[in-house]
């Protein structure tokens, strides 16, 4: 419909363009004067020859944009890759359109306090949020899952905007959003690769636009 609509716009277009220029041509060919109305006022010359060049100029413009609009095709690629492209970053699983891990959460007080063997002790078992660090000793710093997001911008170095995010009773994982776009591009090696979900199977999968 939209391709339509502009055809018919482009259309009309290089018609007043043509209207036009036959009319000024015929005018100026057989120097007849110009009507009582126009007569004495250059302006409306102006208006005429202004008019048949912007009609043709819009006439040209749209019929090469749907020259453009037919040279392509849209060839599907495959499915989104998410799992190879997680795992490319050192994730161990995937959720939804992201990437994530479950966090060693003893690692993590180890790397805060640059020591081995701590363990995590939550104050409250079902609340994920009261976590401290506990040293191999048993003496515990008060300190813990207020390091996470940290722990987890450290080790994913590479991924944008990775998070820490709890889920009870007490685990916590590092978790980023991505792009289906950038999967297709990066398995499929090319730019011109988006992700798309399918309106059928309501599937992701990659697509690439190519000129005939």
């Amino acid at each position: 419909m939209f391709d339509l609509t502009i055809a018919t716009l482009g259309t009309i277009g290089l018609l007043v363009g043509i209207v036009a220029g036959i009319i000024t041509i015929i005018l100026e060919a057989r120097r007849i004067r110009w009507p009582a109305w126009i007569s004495g006022k250059k302006w409306w010359k102006a208006i005429l020859v202004f008019v048949v060049v912007g009609a043709v100029a819009t006439g040209l413009t749209i019929s090469g944009y749907l020259m453009a609009q037919r040279t392509t095709m849209t060839e599907e690629l495959g499915g989104v890759d998410l799992s190879g492209y997680c795992t490319s970053y050192g994730f161990k699983g995937t959720q939804g359109m992201g990437c994530q891990s479950q966090i060693d959460l003893g690692d993590a007080c180890d790397k805060r306090f640059d020591r081995d063997g701590d363990t995590m002790k939550f104050t409250d078992p079902g609340d994920p949020n009261t976590g401290v660090c506990v040293t191999a000793s048993g003496r515990n710093t008060e300190k813990g899952v207020d390091n996470l997001p940290e722990y987890c911008r450290d080790k994913y170095k590479q991924t944008h905007n990775v998070k820490a995010l709890s889920s009870p009773p007490h685990k916590w994982i590092c978790r980023t959003a991505v792009d289906p776009t950038l999967v297709c591009s990066w398995h499929y090696q090319s730019r011109n690769a988006v992700g798309r979900k399918d309106d059928v199977d309501e599937q992701w999968k990659c697509y690439e636009e190519k000129r005939l």
